[in-house]
């Protein structure tokens, strides 16, 4: 039940995020429709009002559509996850490229259009604009990087403690958490020197405009990545002293974290709602607005500009996000390489939850050891490391299991979990089935049974007979 909740609020997140970024296009903002630079006289007319009408018909649809199977396929989580899994994933797919699909073949029919009816600028073709006096101004404006040497700082000084340094060592999961306070770090340092690199736009013939919205901008993501970092080491700093004082990470510290990082995403989105809105008000109240047509390196829907040195540029269609510039090879290295990428992991996900649904345990005797086999790991005991044998009949110990590598669902616990008072362990355990053998080794625990019972009791009496 908990996982088809969870799916389907990450399929019902997933439409709206794709509908706002992609399906919000069709307004005339900033000198453009969909994508394309045009004078309002051609956008507000018939020709562009009926295409865009038609679009927006292709949008209900589309997202109606998915919408509808996003919720019918989260229902397969009560039958075999492994199932669900890959029909999602082809949902996930669909959604996306053909989200992707929708805005860019109508963006380049709209440029088509355009360039049919001779709508481009008075002066013919193309053209860029620039402001001199923008260069020093925004570098003022924009918060110095060196800056964030200081959550780096918040997040290193705990290695100064010998307990700190003890539990990394330790206790399992210390060093992941702060691995990933690192990692978070270098992902809001390198977004912010991005947005920092971002070439000054020009949307006027005044430059005290231009000014206005570039320093606005600059600031504000500026700041924004550098409290994203406070905020981070302070939620880092948490998880990292509640593990290392109760040698535990519990489920509501790791929701409490992500719970940080899902609101350090939700303010950067509503600030930038609210300086999306401020700049509009400055661009509507511009008397003297500049037309810049830079449409042809667009044309297609991505941005493919040999001359420009830059591999970043700002999305055309997404002000917060940035994409590659394709019209360098290494930008189209890097787009290949990550789709093949997420194709790949995709698919090895769904591979990976086939075998652990559909391959059963197996416990093997092999001579001086047992072997655990199963769709997801398997593990070796010695019989020189076995110490115990029980059989649990009311299931497993009342304590708290932390998956650490595996899977954990409604059907069964595969993997490497931590529990509180068992500590390292090893589950393959159905849990439809109530008896479960606890082994205890030298290394570690580990948690067995099998979906038939009579098969459980062999097994315990198998292993009963080393112990003895």
């Amino acid at each position: 039940m908990s996982m088809a909740i969870v799916f389907l609020l990450v399929d019902l997140f997933t439409v709206g995020i794709t509908y706002g970024v992609y399906g919000r296009k069709t307004q005339y903002y900033e000198g453009m429709i969909l994508g394309i630079h045009m004078e309002e006289k051609y956008a507000r007319g018939e020709m562009v009002t009926s295409f865009i009408n038609d679009y927006k018909k292709k949008l209900k649809k589309f997202y109606l559509w998915n919408t509808i199977i996003g919720i019918l396929v989260c229902g397969l989580c009560f039958w075999y996850f492994s199932i669900f899994m890959i029909l999602w994933c082809i949902w996930l797919i669909e959604i996306m490229g053909g989200a992707v699909y929708l805005i860019f073949r109508n963006h380049r029919r709209l440029y088509d259009m355009k360039v049919a009816n001779g709508w481009g600028s008075e002066e013919g073709g193309w053209m860029t604009a620039t402001d001199t006096k923008l260069l020093t101004a925004g570098k003022r404006a924009a918060l110095p990087l060196w800056m964030h040497v200081i959550p780096l700082l918040a997040l290193l000084a705990p290695l100064l403690s010998e307990q700190v340094r003890t539990a990394l060592r330790e206790v399992q999961g210390i060093s992941i958490i702060e691995g990933t306070n690192i990692a978070v770090w270098a992902t809001f340092l390198f977004c912010g020197w991005i947005f920092q690199r971002e070439r000054m736009k020009v949307y006027s013939e005044d430059s005290q405009v231009n000014q206005k919205i570039n320093c606005m901008e600059k600031k504000y993501w500026s700041w924004s990545f550098f409290i994203a970092n406070i905020c981070n080491a302070i939620a880092g700093l948490y998880l990292l002293y509640t593990g290392v004082k109760t040698h535990w990470i519990s489920n509501l510290d790791v929701a409490i974290y992500s719970g940080v990082m899902v609101l350090i995403v939700a303010g950067m989105f509503a600030g930038y709602v609210l300086l999306k809105k401020a700049k509009n008000r400055i661009l509507q109240e511009d008397k003297t607005p500049m037309y810049v047509d830079d449409d042809y390196y667009w044309r297609n829907g991505w941005y493919a500009n040999p001359d420009d040195p830059r591999l970043f540029v700002q999305d055309r269609f997404n002000g917060m996000n940035y994409t590659t510039n394709l019209g360098k090879p290494v930008g189209v290295y890097m787009t290949v390489g990550v789709l093949v990428g997420t194709v790949i992991l995709l698919i090895w996900v769904c591979i990976m939850m086939l075998r652990m649904d559909f391959i059963p345990v197996h416990l093997a005797d092999a001579g001086d050891r047992f072997e655990i086999t199963s769709g997801y790991t398997d593990t070796e005991i010695k019989k020189s490391d076995l110490q115990s044998v029980q059989l649990l009949e009311d299931g497993l110990p009342d304590e708290r299991f932390n998956k650490t590598n595996g899977l954990a669902d409604e059907k069964h616990l595969l993997g490497k979990f931590e529990g509180s008072e068992t500590g390292s362990c090893r589950m393959y355990i159905w849990l439809d089935s109530q008896e479960v053998i606890q082994i205890k080794t030298s290394k570690y625990t580990i948690f067995l049974n099998s979906k038939d019972e009579d098969q459980t009791t062999e097994w315990y009496e198998l292993l009963k007979q080393e112990e003895q």
